[in-house]
């Protein structure tokens, strides 16, 4: 627990700092280096791709993605990029037929796809929406979501959320994620306001995106634990102490950044 705790202390400042204040291409870098890792711990430290041309091809996608965000946007490139992926992935698998499953390919293009699009929320909130405050957003919601499941579920814990998937994720644990969740958004209009003179601020907004937010957190959680228990692993990683790869630190994050970008778009309160 300790270790847990002292990670995240170190590394969750660090990882809000880089994301709200580091220059926009430093933003888009950090989110290719996540995704390309992401896609990665994914697809080959599961044991589900072995096959080093595929997880290649799956990874520089992945990578790419968030440059391109960067530079252009354009549908169309994307497009085009993704059918090349897509030609890639199938060509190669045709010609390694006994090596090369389909449900491999769909495993790839699964992952190259969705990790970074989905990140991509970071970048197309500062194009579309103008104020890099909101980067924070979605880690404040996913970290706060993460703390309160787990002190409230060690403190208050007795029911079982989804046994079969995490074993130590209670009821209890899921509303004080909730909890946290909403409190969080409140801080964050509170600071928003009285730190960084952003006026009229909406804090029951900002405060009741937090129950959305965390269940959706909480998905994002529970489908990535769904995809360990699939290839009996405990971690994806080892790069954060105690709370294991990238995708066990991200796993929330990956879904509330683009289900924020859809809510600041829908409510338009920035």
């Amino acid at each position: 627990m300790a270790t847990r705790i002292l990670t995240a202390v170190i590394w969750i400042p660090i990882i809000v700092l880089l994301f709200t204040f580091a220059p926009i291409w430093g933003v888009a870098l950090a989110v290719s280096m996540i995704s390309a890792i992401g896609v990665y711990e994914l697809l080959w430290t599961t044991g589900f791709v072995r096959q080093k041309g595929l997880c290649a091809y799956g990874c520089a996608f992945a990578a790419v993605i968030p440059i391109w965000t960067y530079f252009s946007g354009e549908l169309y490139l994307l497009l085009a990029a993704t059918l090349v992926l897509v030609s890639i992935c199938f060509l190669d698998g045709m010609m390694h037929q006994a090596a090369i499953k389909f449900e491999m390919v769909a495993g790839v293009l699964f992952a190259a796809i969705i990790i970074p699009c989905f990140l991509c929320a970071f970048l197309r909130m500062e194009m579309n929406m103008g104020t890099r405050l909101m980067f924070a957003l979605p880690l404040l919601y996913s970290f706060c979501s993460d703390a309160g499941g787990y002190f409230a579920g060690r403190l208050f814990g007795k029911h079982k959320l989804a046994p079969n998937l995490s074993p130590k994720k209670t009821v209890e644990g899921s509303v004080g994620a909730v909890l946290f969740a909403v409190i969080g958004g409140f801080a964050f209009a509170l600071v928003a306001e009285y730190c960084f003179g952003m006026t009229a601020t909406n804090y029951l907004a900002l405060a009741l995106f937090g129950i959305p937010l965390s269940i959706t957190a909480q998905f994002g959680d529970l489908v990535f634990s769904y995809i360990k228990r699939q290839f009996g692993i405990k971690d994806y990683g080892k790069i954060f102490v105690g709370h294991g790869g990238v995708l066990d630190r991200f796993d929330s994050v990956i879904f509330v950044a683009p289900a924020l970008e859809l809510l600041l778009y829908a409510v338009q309160i920035f």
